[in-house]
């Protein structure tokens, strides 16, 4: 295998889980001999239309950037790429770098279909990587969403592809009730931080946010309809009982004002900071003040919630989380209720909330042995070395079928 395409509608300077998810891998891949061209909408006109970044070949294509929709919850990098002139584009370029395959992250966006497009034309696999289930708050808007995703999605993106890869058991789960596919592959979400934290950011920020000498609750991720943080800060609110001068910083955009309602009306407006987006640089040094992390998506009624990046690279700092995985969401015994990670119910949480806050807070000991198993748990499972060679073997059989 000499040159791969990855196809993705966030990719840098977007940030996303999704978008760091699918540069790291690029970056991996480079670092084992790999050529890497990516192609990734242009919704930042300040981002080069071409450029190498990290060893990658990065194309920006000409794309509509469409308003925040509410149907959308309000997502700010939507956009469409696919245009006849693109399609062109990627075909020639692919054509002559030789790409063997290509590799579509996120199955919702219209990269996708351009993949399936290309896919007919240049005759190479297509492996497309489901990153989000698709659900929405609202009844009427899920039921338009449900609907698409069963029939549209269905048949023009997730079935023509070549093979599928999960990122955890929930998308493995949603992937076979939702599409009726079999053939996909779990390849667990992975990280790794190549650098420690910078001491000079981690002292800049716990001056700015007046964090000194207090217990922190970290919860990394933008804030809306789907992570919209309504139990988790009144579960911290609850714990302000034991510790008054703790603080919740939740990091990211904010696009769900409930939840700054609900802030006003407890009266913790001092104690729940919003930081607003931040740069990925200072990613590390937020994990390097708290104490503990807890971030979730809110859209399974039932209990199969996904861990997330930013969970993932939280327990990679050595940091204790919490919040309502699904037990098996990498594989039958990865994640350990009391051991590796705090699995909370998926109903009533408020009060499991508050008492495991207060665990991590009281006991240290305790809380310092969950994040030093935490990190080697990321370390045999969740890491970059890991999840690399799993895409390449993968790569490199669907490869050699297509040459049989």
């Amino acid at each position: 295998m000499r040159s791969i395409a990855i196809l993705s509608n966030l990719y840098p300077p977007v940030t996303t889980g999704s978008s760091i998810h699918c540069s790291t891998l690029a970056k991996k891949l480079v670092e084992q001999g790999i050529s890497v061209i990516v192609f990734t909408p242009r919704v930042d006109k300040s981002a080069p239309k071409h450029e190498f970044l990290d060893g990658v070949e990065v194309f920006r294509l000409p794309c509509l950037k469409l308003p925040k929709l509410p149907i959308a919850v309000n997502f700010p990098w939507l956009s469409v790429s696919m245009l006849p002139s693109n399609i062109r584009r990627m075909r020639d370029i692919m054509r002559e770098r030789s790409v063997e395959l290509m590799h579509v992250h996120n199955h919702m966006f219209d990269m996708a279909l351009n993949g399936v497009i290309l896919k007919r034309i240049l005759n190479i696999p297509l492996v497309l990587s489901i990153h989000s289930i698709i659900f929405h708050p609202n009844p009427v808007c899920n039921a338009i969403l449900s609907s698409i995703d069963a029939t549209f999605l269905r048949w023009c993106m997730v079935r023509r592809a070549t093979h599928l890869v999960d990122l955890d058991r929930v998308c493995t789960r949603y992937r076979k009730r939702r599409f009726g596919v079999d053939k996909g592959t779990l390849i667990p979400l992975a990280t790794d931080f190549p650098e420690p934290p910078n001491p000079t950011d981690v002292a800049m920020l716990k001056e700015k946010y007046g964090l000194e000498g207090k217990k922190v609750l970290l919860s990394v991720g933008h804030l809306h309809h789907l992570r919209n943080r309504m139990a988790l800060i009144r579960g911290f609110a609850n714990s302000l009982r034991s510790y008054p001068e703790a603080r919740l910083l939740i990091v990211g955009a904010r696009n769900y004002a409930p939840a700054e309602k609900l802030i006003k009306e407890l009266g913790v407006t001092k104690q729940v900071i919003f930081t607003g987006n931040q740069p990925r640089h200072l990613v590390s040094a937020f994990f390097e003040l708290c104490d503990a992390h807890s971030m979730w998506f809110d859209f399974v009624p039932h209990g199969d919630h996904s861990v997330g990046n930013a969970n993932i690279e939280a327990m990679f700092m050595g940091k204790p989380v919490f919040a309502p995985f699904a037990p098996d969401v990498f594989g039958e015994g990865v994640l350990k209720h009391g051991e590796n990670v705090f699995i909370l119910p998926d109903t009533d949480m408020d009060e499991p909330i508050e008492r495991t806050i207060l665990t991590i807070w009281r006991d240290e000991p305790l809380a310092a042995e969950m994040g030093k198993k935490a990190r080697e748990t990321v370390r045999k499972y969740l890491s970059w070395d890991v999840a690399v060679k799993h895409h390449i073997n993968l790569y490199s059989s669907l490869i050699e079928k297509k040459e049989v």
